[in-house]
């Protein structure tokens, strides 16, 4: 009955205006009821999936998929078109937030817990702890000044330092900034933020870096040490939020362990105009740097191969 509707539309559309040929007339008949034909038709399956090639594919059927050894996925778990170009690795991020404690999906059976128990939640406190309420002296590293301010106890007890970084004398640091500044020219790995560049970070490769750090750390199984150099053109904070990562591996080191991350010259914190700072980091073992490795600091990438 709609069909036969539209169809005495269009001739009374001919009659009036008379600019319609013949031809015409025939394809829209014909696209009419090819409308009207697929709309009554149900909406086919779809298989959605990734090549080995990186490419992305939705077919009907396993027939039409264009590649072997495919893996299907389902809408919701497709990962992003273009994952090289977000601020953080999507596997990282996925796994941050699945590991965060405060994420809705971990609280709802944390609270089922503490219903079930009839307590309050212990938040992983130790329970050697005092209560958070309860005012400590904070343990200070050795160039803190003797005067100690009171402050409320962390939840987590500090971890004591393990080893520390390297000593290394004036000429050797020399040799270290020198060694990463003319790295660039064959390696270029730099950062650059603030108006003008006012900060800037290079990383660079040192052998010799390596079998200090191995030894002075006692672990020759250590992985690859990268040292970086940060120069301040105008006064600006700087903190080491790395993520390196490489296949299947990400790493963030922990600038509190002298074993992932390390200060040779300077601090982190607040750098006054003019003021270097040069560190290092020491990657996992399985890391080949030989290998194009992405870089994050903050919200900045770099992909960068440290050997050849």
């Amino acid at each position: 009955m709609i069909y036969i509707h539209f169809l005495d539309f269009l001739r009374q559309s001919i009659r009036r205006s008379g600019h319609l040929a013949r031809t015409d007339l025939r394809g829209a008949i014909l696209s009419a009821v090819l409308v009207g034909s697929l709309g009554g038709l149900p909406a086919a399956a779809s298989i959605t999936g990734v090549c080995p090639d990186g490419s992305m594919f939705i077919v009907t059927k396993e027939a039409d998929i264009p590649c072997r050894h495919a893996k299907q996925v389902d809408p919701q778990d497709m990962p992003p078109i273009r994952p090289a170009y977000l601020p953080r690795p999507h596997a990282w991020q996925i796994f941050q937030s699945q590991q965060d404690p405060n994420n809705p999906y971990n609280l709802v059976d944390r609270a089922r817990e503490v219903r079930n128990a009839g307590a309050p939640p212990r938040e992983n406190a130790p329970e050697s702890l005092p209560p958070v309420s309860t005012p400590r002296e904070p343990v200070e590293p050795p160039q803190v000044s003797a005067a100690r301010v009171p402050v409320a106890t962390p939840l987590v007890a500090p971890r004591p330092p393990t080893a520390t970084p390297p000593a290394l004398d004036d000429t050797e640091l020399r040799d270290l900034a020198l060694l990463i500044g003319l790295s660039q020219g064959n390696f270029p790995a730099r950062f650059e933020a603030g108006p003008d560049g006012a900060l800037q970070v290079e990383f660079a490769h040192s052998r010799a870096l390596d079998t200090q750090v191995q030894e002075h750390l006692g672990d020759p199984a250590l992985g690859p040490v990268v040292v970086f150099s940060v120069r301040a053109e105008a006064s600006s904070d700087f903190y080491a939020n790395f993520t390196f990562v490489q296949g299947h591996v990400a790493f963030h080191p922990d600038s509190q362990d002298p074993r992932q991350l390390g200060v040779l010259a300077g601090g982190l914190g607040h750098l006054a105009a003019g003021e270097r700072l040069i560190g290092y980091t020491v990657l996992p073992a399985n890391v080949d740097l030989s290998r194009p490795t992405d870089v994050y600091w903050n919200d900045r990438r770099i992909s960068v191969a440290l050997l050849r």
